[in-house]
């Protein structure tokens, strides 16, 4: 028994647009230029207030903030998130291939702005592994090691003046955050945040997970302890992992022991606090404690200088002086300074937009690109590289209930006390104890290798954006990665609008539905009306592939079957100007051998087929036939009376069976927009169509639609009349139907042969064009 539905009994006049546009009284909407500078540049109280607290939010969340409530909160999941912000950020300065110190400078003034401008409460700023290797990427490429060495008589080998390159690559690294900063800002103020929709979830998936295998192959010389020298450019992964291999004989044991060790607990105490998490008041810090024990255990018993471990080494107590970034430089950064502003945005924008949907708020993307790039640009002055979210440190406060900006204050006075008190002690630090941090912190990033498999199921164009952006990132570096994945990204999207199929649409039974009869099998036809819709927007990629559709669909070229009578009403016109001549010689002559043809029927669709140059296909259904009919005088050449001359070759006289349909509607739906192309496609079809006597409906068309069609001529000159298009589907057919019997002027072929007569040459073919 089927289940009771509510129904609806419409009685109503069908419409057009313009009837209907009148009689519902539709609205003139206008966009004057001068009023929306004027209100852009108008200056008031509120208006000077509005702007303050968009450009500094702090203004607007201070005030409210609840002391008693959530204070507490803040500074104990704030201190906790320290603990782990410290660590982190000297192991991704390793990545960067800078000194360690250079991740609690990147850790430390980045955060001041961002407390004052950030609209995500719960962000924190920091090092992120993948815009620390782009940026070690640079360093290594600007300041080769190759360029500190100097040779050692006492040792007689090649030293390389460890503290000279540190200093340089820490001022390179300073001057590539400034220009990154300025590309942000510059970006913010042009309300450039939309860039982010350009890189699509499969790209974004793609690259982090190349980069990932990029980072994990990097740390690998820190756990094995072996030395590797720095690679850059295309395949600098490939080699740096055949040096890796190749040096696995020379492995540190005492390196891979920490590191492994380290490794272990991490991993194990990670997953309880994940399976446990409800249970715990605040995330176990459980990197700062493995970074403190392996220090406890490394410097009292001297273990580096037994097994020659690569350690942290010294870390400069206080705050750095600051510098000037080297301008010089930023013709070499720029491509690269452009990569890590838009993937260090598209990073902190999706972590800011998934806090502020789990909490309830919103954040102000352009507001963002310039609270980043603020941020960058206040440390590069103090040699930091360039930041964005601190993935694990953000989650470990907003796990730890962390509720506003107060958190990332108490990180930052965590990572301060380091910076100018604990970071003495931790220079006996092995550096593969770092390497295996980041190593455990891959994990997520490393296990989305899966995700070809899935995305194949669900869209192979999304998965072979995945592997095009994942090889790119992998083989050829971070930088063109970025590059060719946005470009192959936007061709997807391109190719998916140009070929999109279209289809015919009839009616569903009784109703005012009209769907795919391929799909639904209780479709009725509407007799002499053919329905086609179209899912896509008409540009200039895909006007030429609509128009082959609508032909395909319909099973009528109406340009080759002008094409064909065109061409048989010069051939009479030919035909009658040799008839002419001949008489003016002979009065007597031998009757043309036109006279002699038979009645012939030529079908319009051979016609069609004699001009088409591609082979048809033999499973084609045929579309129903309409003739073309020459015939001549009763009287035949065997029938001339005696004594008469034999009668003038009688006019060929042309009639047009009725064509397969007399209504062609157009279900533009799902056209979003139109350019100029598209409407230049739409008034050549309507003109060729209407030779023909069939009309041409546009059903369905969107507002913004109909405003680009206006603007761009469509209603001009009688292109396409207005009364042509239709608010539905239904509509077009209750008119098409009223109006069947009625035939256009424009069929009358003597005015054809008439116009022929004068100019049987065809037009200019650009002046057919434009």
């Amino acid at each position: 028994m089927e289940p009771d539905r509510p129904r609806y009994v419409i009685d109503r006049p069908a419409y057009n647009l313009p009837d209907f546009d009148r009689e519902f009284d539709k609205k003139s909407r206008q966009f004057l230029v001068g009023e929306k500078v004027k209100k852009l540049f108008r200056c008031s109280v509120p208006r000077l207030r509005g702007l303050l607290s968009r450009h500094l939010p702090v203004l607007s969340w201070l005030p409210k903030y609840k002391a008693k409530d959530n204070l507490l909160c803040d500074v104990i999941s704030g201190v906790s998130a320290g603990t782990i912000q410290v660590p982190q950020g000297m192991a991704f300065a390793l990545l960067a291939n800078l000194p360690p110190v250079n991740g609690l400078y990147s850790s430390f003034f980045p955060l001041i702005p961002y407390f004052f401008m950030g609209t995500a409460h719960q962000m924190v700023p920091g090092t992120f592994a993948v815009l620390s290797i782009m940026v070690g990427i640079v360093c290594v490429r600007l300041a080769p090691e190759t360029d500190f060495g100097h040779f050692n008589d006492t040792l007689n080998a090649t030293v390389v003046d460890t503290a000279r390159m540190n200093d340089v690559r820490m001022g390179i690294s300073g001057t590539l955050a400034c220009l990154t900063a300025i590309i942000q800002i510059g970006l913010g103020f042009m309300q450039f945040g939309f860039v982010a929709i350009y890189l699509s979830e499969s790209f974004i998936r793609g690259f982090m997970t190349a980069a990932g295998l990029q980072i994990l192959i990097s740390v690998l010389k820190y756990i094995f302890g072996i030395k590797v020298p720095p690679y850059s450019g295309p395949l600098a992964v490939v080699y740096t992992l055949v040096d890796i291999i190749r040096g696995l004989p020379d492995t540190n044991i005492a390196s891979l022991v920490f590191a492994l060790v380290s490794g272990v607990i991490l991993i194990v105490v990670k997953e309880l606090s994940a399976r446990y998490h409800h249970r715990l008041p605040f995330p176990i810090p459980m990197e700062i404690i493995i970074v403190v024990v392996a220090t406890a255990i490394s410097g009292p018993l001297n273990l580096p200088k037994i097994y020659n471990m690569d350690i942290v080494g010294e870390i400069p107590l206080g705050f750095p002086a600051p510098i000037l970034p080297s301008v010089s430089q930023w013709e070499v950064m720029l491509s690269t300074a452009f990569s890590l502003a838009v993937v260090g945005y598209v990073i902190n924008l999706a972590m800011g937009r998934t806090l502020a949907a789990k909490h309830g708020y919103d954040v102000d993307p352009n507001q963002e690109m310039l609270a980043l790039g603020c941020s960058n640009f206040l440390g590069s002055f103090f040699m930091i590289h360039v930041i964005c979210c601190a993935l694990s440190v953000t989650l470990a406060v907003d796990s730890a209930g962390g509720t506003s900006q107060f958190a990332s204050l108490c990180v930052m006075l965590v990572v301060m006390v380091t910076m100018l008190a604990l970071g003495a002690y931790l220079k006996p630090l092995p550096k593969s104890v770092l390497g295996a941090l980041i190593a455990v912190n891959l994990k997520n990033t490393l296990l989305q290798l899966s995700d070809p498999y899935f995305l194949w199921k669900k869209s192979k164009l999304d998965c072979s954006v995945w592997v095009v952006s994942f090889l790119a990132t992998f083989f050829l570096s971070l930088p063109y990665g970025v590059a060719i994945g946005v470009g192959f990204s936007i061709l997807v999207v391109i190719f998916k609008t140009q070929f999109r199929n279209g289809s015919t649409m009839v009616q569903i039974m009784e109703t005012n539905i009209y769907k795919n009869p391929k799909v639904y099998s209780k479709g009725i036809s509407t007799t002499g009306v053919k329905i086609v819709n179209y899912c896509s927007p008409l540009y200039f990629a895909n006007a030429e592939i609509f128009r082959q559709r609508v032909i395909k669909k319909t099973g009528l070229d109406p340009g080759k079957l002008i094409l064909a009578r065109r061409k048989f009403l010069e051939k009479e016109q030919r035909e009658k100007v040799k008839e002419e001549k001949k008489d003016k010689e002979t009065r007597r002559r031998k009757p043309s051998s036109l006279v002699i043809m038979k009645a012939q029927t030529i079908s319009q669709l051979e016609l069609q087929n004699d001009f088409d140059m591609n082979d048809g296909s033999a499973n084609k259904p045929e579309p129903p036939t309409s003739y073309v009919n020459f015939y001549y005088g009763d009287t035949g050449l065997g029938e001339q009376v005696p004594g008469q001359e034999p009668p003038s070759p009688p006019a060929v006289k042309l009639e047009f069976q009725p064509v397969p349909f007399h209504t062609l509607i157009l279900d533009l739906a799902g056209v979003c927009f139109i350019d100029l192309m598209g409407i230049k496609v739409l008034i050549k079809m309507n003109l060729s169509y209407t030779k023909l006597g069939i009309r041409l409906y546009l059903a369905n068309v969107q507002a913004q639609v109909y405003e680009e069609l206006e603007a761009g001529g469509a209603f001009e000159d009688g292109n396409i009349s207005r009364s042509n298009l239709f608010p539905s589907v239904h509509d077009a057919i209750l008119f098409a139907q009223h109006t069947s019997g009625e035939r256009p002027a424009s069929l009358n072929v003597e005015g054809e042969r008439q116009e022929l007569a004068f100019n049987i040459n065809e037009k200019d073919l650009e002046q057919e064009m434009f």
